[in-house]
């Protein structure tokens, strides 16, 4: 019995073998992509998931003035422990940001790194494997360092570096630390990414104390008992931070550790690859894809079973059962279906590497995981069920009698479902498109935003040493080149690399308000050509500008509620001044955000070599080749000791936006293919109704119609099917896209042509493949339709 059904199985997809290839080409991408995007979504998902205790582990959120902020004291740790019995253990944590890498050498080798602070208890709450060093022990003299197994051999090569020592330069000052530890390279799905661990004390060091209330500067994670009430404990750590420090009006909330990598995109001074929603948008399309795809083998099936009619007559005729017909459907399917999975796993390991590219990932196949094979079964199920679904309800409605006398219509049912099958796969695709339109035009509208300066033709050069006694200089040397037209020192500007304060006084003040504090020199309006709305920018004419005088951006302006500013008296951290300027707005964090309350201002003699971390110079567009070898020359020559490391302005301005062009390119891949699949099945629409209209095609001809005209007979049902899909689609596009537009504070507007652009593409390209169809027919011999009538 199973050896004649799998015969007459492969006896079929041989017969009908076009059909076949094609029902196989269009599972095969619609699995490879249903693969890939799960693969992805199964990856964003499982961060921070490997933890011994990931369900026991939260982050710390300090909430004030409506703002959320992932930084807090680190005196709260200690304290929750001592008085909150639901807390196991608490840690802090200090990533210092990208703006503070740090030089690390050892013997020959000098490389620059991110500097992690981190406490011994750290390694208790977190699961990462020590493979040499006690954990406890390895923090007990400031001096200490652990690095991960990839830093190791990329200093030390193949010896042992427990007790070896590496210098390393911070903010211009060098220490001689001692390797204590070696820890197991951090696995790819954690939040936390760095190589290089040093004790949280070193800052004491610099003359930094950390030690105090009022101080908001690390992350803090606790562990908890098993079963606790969030909210409760949340009101128990505010009540601790009461009775230690009641001078601040705030709350803190709970963030799970598995939720971090997801949901930490509106969090002050945490950042992160990852968003939930995009899990949730590409979740769908993966889908949807796969549904277009099971759609097109359904069509292609109901098409394929008007030839098999009297073969499934005859078999019912003869005591063919319902279910053995069903049985029969649903293993073709199966087998057709495990086909095409053979197909797209292939496809999938060819372009993984590819796809890992697009996404940042170093995700692989891995048929050994239960979770993989797990979602490759289902997949299996699901879409031979799915499109085996169809075909069986056809089947079921043949009547023997009316088959074998030649008589056969599928009914209203099967024609609905057709229609509807091929209207739901165009909708689908017609809104892609048009999601895709949207997301190109918000890019381009950030590319082409005016962001209050002028990020072209500036390249940032970091500063990692003290350079401050040769830094004129080296300006002086730089600015004889007649294509080099501005240089400044400042903080980088960007909200990750910037201080916030509340510490701000003046004459009259009504409110407290968070203001972003950017430490620059004379030269930077001129530099970033950011515009004042009124007085004047620093002066290195003005002594007094140095530490007596403040620049407040417009938002400033507007939280202080000042109507004439300019030289009321102003105090920042308990440093007094008077304003002197006040300029447009402008953007230092990405579009996302509204623009904040920023106050521009010197920062204090002893403290430069700390905040100018950045030496900023603007040059003539079309000389950047020639400038970039000259800037590294004269930096190679008065820093010999201090490596040459430069971005562009602007490109690294676009960084900001990785999800979204991430999320732009699948969105144009993927409406490629949902075209390209929704075409197939409209292909096997076509067949369908051609071979229904057979006889009909050939009367016309006999009777005069041109091919014109039988083209147009047999195009116009399925253009007003691709117009109901776009009434469809519209609508929905419209809906969630501008959902999406609302994460950015600044975006573009919906333009009506993109729909007119989207559904006008998919009726040329449905006319275009329905007609090559409808000409082959029109052009056929009319004998061959009318020989037996």
């Amino acid at each position: 019995m199973f050896k004649n059904f799998i015969r007459l199985t492969i006896r079929n997809l041989v017969k009908h073998r076009l059909y076949s290839l094609i029902n196989i080409l269009g599972l095969t991408i619609g699995m490879t992509c249903f693969v890939l995007i799960t693969l992805w979504v199964q990856d964003e998902l499982s961060y921070d998931r490997f933890h011994k205790y990931a369900d026991q582990i939260y982050m710390l959120l300090r909430n004030d003035l409506d703002k959320t902020s992932a930084v807090t004291t680190k005196m709260l740790a200690p304290a929750l422990v001592d008085e909150i019995p639901e807390v196991i253990d608490a840690t802090s944590f200090a990533p210092l940001p990208e703006s503070f890498k740090a030089s690390v050498q050892y013997e020959d080798r000098g490389f620059e790194e991110n500097i992690t602070l981190a406490e011994p208890r750290f390694f208790d709450i977190f699961s990462f494997e020590f493979k040499e060093g006690d954990p406890l022990s390895a923090f007990a003299n400031p001096n200490s360092v652990i690095m991960t197994e990839r830093l190791c051999e990329k200093y030390f090569g193949s010896k042992n570096p427990i007790g070896k020592s590496v210098t390393l330069t911070l903010i211009g000052q060098k220490r001689t630390l001692t390797v204590t530890g070696i820890v197991k390279n951090l696995p790819p799905n954690s939040h936390i990414q760095r190589d290089l661990f040093i004790p949280i004390d070193y800052v004491k060091t610099y003359g930094i104390n950390w030690d105090q209330w009022q101080n908001q500067s690390v992350y803090n994670y606790i562990r908890t008992q098993n079963e606790i009430d969030v909210q409760t404990l949340e009101q128990k750590i505010l009540s601790c931070k009461n009775r230690n420090y009641a001078e601040e009006n705030i709350s803190y909330t709970l963030l799970p550790i598995k939720k971090i990598h997801l949901n930490s995109n509106n969090i002050g001074f945490l950042s992160s690859s990852g968003d939930m929603k995009y899990v949730t948008i590409f979740s769908i399309i993966a889908a949807i894809i796969l549904l277009i795809a099971c759609m097109n083998y359904m069509n292609l099936s109901n098409a394929l079973s008007l030839r098999r009619a009297r073969e499934i007559g005859i078999q019912k005729v003869i005591g063919a059962r319902h279910i053995d017909l069903m049985w029969q459907y649903f293993g073709e399917t199966l087998l057709l279906t495990l086909i095409a999975l053979v197909f797209a796993l292939f496809a999938v390991e060819l372009v993984l590497p590819v796809f890992n590219g697009l996404c940042g990932k170093s995700m692989s196949i891995s048929l050994s995981s239960p979770q993989f094979l797990i979602m490759i079964f289902l997949t299996l199920f699901l879409t031979t069920l799915v499109s085996g679904f169809s075909p069986v309800i056809l089947i079921s409605a043949f009547k023997p009698v009316q088959v074998l006398k030649g008589k056969f219509h599928s009914g209203a049912f099967g024609t609905n479902l057709r229609k509807g099958l091929i209207i739901f796969q165009f909708s689908i695709s017609i809104g892609i498109i048009i999601c895709t339109l949207i997301v190109l035009d918000q890019l381009n509208f950030i590319k082409n935003t005016d962001l209050g300066y002028d990020k072209t033709n500036v390249v940032c050069l970091e500063v990692r040493g003290d350079i401050s006694n040769q830094y004129n200089a080296f300006k002086n040397r730089v600015m004889e080149h007649s294509s080099i037209l501005n240089i400044c020192r400042s903080e980088p500007v960007e909200a990750a690399a910037l201080g916030r304060t509340e510490d701000v006084k003046w004459s009259g003040k009504q409110k407290k308000f968070t203001t972003w504090i950017l430490n620059v020199d004379s030269d930077f309006a001129a530099t970033y050509r950011i515009q004042l709305k009124s007085g004047r920018f620093y002066s290195d004419s003005y002594a007094t500008d140095q530490t007596g005088a403040y620049v407040l951006n417009e938002a400033a302006i507007r939280e202080m509620q000042l109507d004439s500013p300019l030289g009321k008296d102003l105090s920042v951290w308990n440093r007094k001044g008077k304003i002197i300027g006040i300029t447009k707005n402008f953007h230092f964090s990405s579009l996302h955000h509204a623009i904040e309350p920023v106050i521009l201002r010197f920062p204090d003699p002893q403290d430069k070599q700390s905040f100018y971390r950045l030496i900023s110079v603007r040059f003539e567009s079309g000389s950047t080749v020639k400038n970039m070898a000259l800037i590294r020359d004269t930096w190679k020559s008065f820093f010999p000791d201090q490596p040459f490391s430069s971005y562009f302005l602007d490109e690294n301005l676009n960084a900001s936006y990785h999800a979204e062009q991430l999320m732009s390119r699948l969105f144009k891949s993927f409406s490629l293919l949902a075209v390209f699949i929704a075409c197939l099945g409209l292909y096997g629409l076509t067949a369908f109704t051609i071979e229904q209209k057979f006889k009909d095609i050939g009367v016309h001809k006999t009777l005069g119609a041109t091919h014109v005209q039988i083209v147009n007979l047999l195009s116009k049902s399925y253009m007003r099917w691709i117009i109901f899909s776009n009434l469809i689609a519209w609508p929905l596009a419209w809906f969630s896209m501008n959902r999406w537009l609302q994460n950015f504070a600044y975006r573009t507007s919906v333009h009506w042509w993109m729909f007119l652009l989207a559904g006008g593409a998919a009726l040329i390209v449905a006319w275009l493949t329905v007609s090559w169809q409808a000409i082959r027919a029109a052009t056929a011999n009319p004998v061959k339709a009318l020989r037996y009538e």
